[in-house]
């Protein structure tokens, strides 16, 4: 159980976290879910709308074609691809939910190969049907979809200003530049490889120019690296901890460029003086999201308080603050 739950923070990091496609109605345990579900709701435009309803549909579009192609070519990459837009799915349903628009998901029944898009249903057929003429053409499938998705979220993205669909669309579509990635180089493995169709040759070579995209993006666009953050303490308090409720936490509110975040730092009987105070600037290093029995959070491996000059490092105690 201790490595299930080390292998979820862990996996928690990048902020939007893979589960299973029967998990789909539970809640997301991830900073980009807590973003999301923190964020002010704001007013939606006709063209904000649409474009939901859409991307919804066309994450499940990339879920459903790998699922599909995964039957015939047995490779990893087309299971693991498909849990993280079955995540994709989740992330746009958190915004249906928060905005009360209905979901053309649970309309056309949820069924593997169906849409309520009829524009979306005949692409799945035809993308469905090309990848099944061998592996590399279902290889090229999976590169087309990303640079569609890349496309589409870009256009959506530029159509609004709300901020909790921009952290959405932004941290999708550094998802489907990492999937990009990973269909080009096997491609490129098997003496095969990829045109781009949907964005450009420049935004392509762009793209496969870095290895991978980890951390989280901010409502602004703003790079949050998953190992850190930074900003004003807001409040002091104690709190019970994850696991054990009867034993009491400092807990520290920061204000950072991504919104409000708490972080558990310690028992406070392992520190019964705690010197940190509201106002200071703090850096917090190495730290997974916890949500545990309704109580959720970050947890700190160091925390730096840069006004006063002090360190407190607990990555010596915690293991898995030594991966």
């Amino acid at each position: 159980m201790r490595k299930l739950l080390l292998m979820t923070f862990v996996a928690a990091l990048t902020g939007f976290l893979p589960q299973t496609v029967a998990a789909q109605g539970q809640r997301i345990k991830t900073y980009g879910a807590y973003m999301v579900q923190t964020l002010p709701k704001e007013p939606l435009s006709k063209e904000e709308i649409n474009d939901l309803l859409h991307m919804r549909e066309e994450e499940k579009l990339a879920r459903d074609v790998y699922l599909t192609l995964g039957n015939y070519y047995p490779l990893p990459i087309f299971r693991n691809i498909a849990r993280s837009e079955e995540q994709h799915m989740r992330m746009i349903k958190l915004l249906l939910d928060k905005y009360s628009l209905p979901d053309p998901v649970e309309e056309s029944g949820g069924r593997v190969g169906v849409f309520k898009d009829p524009k979306l249903q005949k692409l799945y057929n035809k993308l469905v049907s090309r990848g099944k003429r061998s592996l590399i053409d279902a290889l090229k499938v999976g590169a087309t979809i990303e640079d569609l998705d890349i496309k589409d979220l870009e256009e959506a993205l530029s159509r609004t200003d709300n901020k909790d669909i921009r952290v959405v669309y932004q941290n999708l579509m550094r998802g489907s530049r990492n999937h990009m990635r990973a269909f080009v180089r096997l491609l490129r493995r098997y003496g095969s490889d990829y045109q781009p169709r949907y964005i450009s040759s420049e935004e392509f070579n762009s793209i496969l120019s870095v290895k991978h995209e980890a951390g989280f993006y901010s409502p602004s666009g703003t790079y949050f690296g998953p190992r850190f953050l930074k900003g004003k303490v807001l409040k002091i308090s104690q709190k019970p901890g994850f696991r054990r409720k009867n034993v009491m936490w400092w807990v520290v509110q920061i204000k950072t460029p991504q919104g409000e975040v708490s972080v558990r730092v310690a028992p406070v009987r392992w520190l019964p003086q705690f010197e940190v105070k509201a106002g200071d600037f703090v850096k917090v290093i190495r730290l997974p999201y916890w949500n545990i029995k309704g109580l959720n959070g970050y947890m700190a491996c160091k925390l730096i308080d840069e006004t006063a000059g002090k360190t407190y490092d607990f990555s010596k105690w915690r293991k898995w603050c030594r991966r």
